[in-house]
């Protein structure tokens, strides 16, 4: 069963136990509950969580839609039959969370040849407010943001000059961190069509 409506706030194993405690009031032992952490940002708790019930006891949880938990707390139990994917939607990333969410953009039209990898780098970050900036040769750069709009509003600036240089603003793949030996790496997937180049930061 989805549960929404339990306080957030406080760590997950105390949002579960709150649950727990909750059915056990109404004399209902749940199997198991499921509060989830934000994929982004662990101190966020999801507002939807799972309980599992036997099946005797369904009816009896969901008559405690609608019933108070404390403190304005107020619950909706949405059956979820796991053979049907119709409630697949509520567990769908929030706005909120989605602003954790790392996004890259690749900007080119930067001649390396006229200015340094520096100078570029500090007239990305004066266009692209709150983005970091990888370099690549030729003045290829990879500028990631966090969040949707910032994105959309960083997509609008195609075509325009940026210290002098006209500059073209694409999508790219989301960044992916990994660990090559005992040496981080970042690496970036440029896509352009349905080409896809590969380049690690070392």
């Amino acid at each position: 069963m989805v549960v929404k409506g339990y306080d957030t706030s406080p760590p997950r194993e105390d949002a579960e136990e709150a649950l727990r405690q909750h059915f056990a009031s109404r004399g209902i032992k749940l199997i198991h509950v499921s509060v989830s952490e934000d994929y982004y940002d662990s101190r966020i708790l999801c507002s939807y969580g799972l309980i599992y019930v036997n099946e005797e006891c369904e009816a009896e949880a969901l008559k405690l839609q609608g019933s108070d938990m404390g403190g304005g707390c107020i619950l909706e139990i949405i059956a979820y039959p796991f053979a049907d994917n119709h409630l697949d939607h509520v567990f769908a990333p929030t706005k909120a969370s989605d602003e954790y969410l790392q996004r890259g953009l690749k900007v080119t039209g930067f001649d390396t040849n006229i200015a340094s990898k520096d100078d570029i780098m500090k007239m990305v970050s004066e266009a692209f407010p709150g983005s970091g900036c990888f370099v690549h040769n030729g003045g290829c750069c990879l500028v990631y943001l966090h969040g949707q709009d910032a994105v959309e509003n960083a997509l609008k600036l195609s075509g325009a000059s940026v210290g002098g240089f006209k500059i073209a603003v694409d999508k790219v793949l989301p960044i992916r961190k990994v660990s090559v030996g005992t040496y981080p790496k970042a690496w970036f997937a440029f896509a352009e069509g349905k080409q896809k180049t590969i380049m690690t930061a070392d």
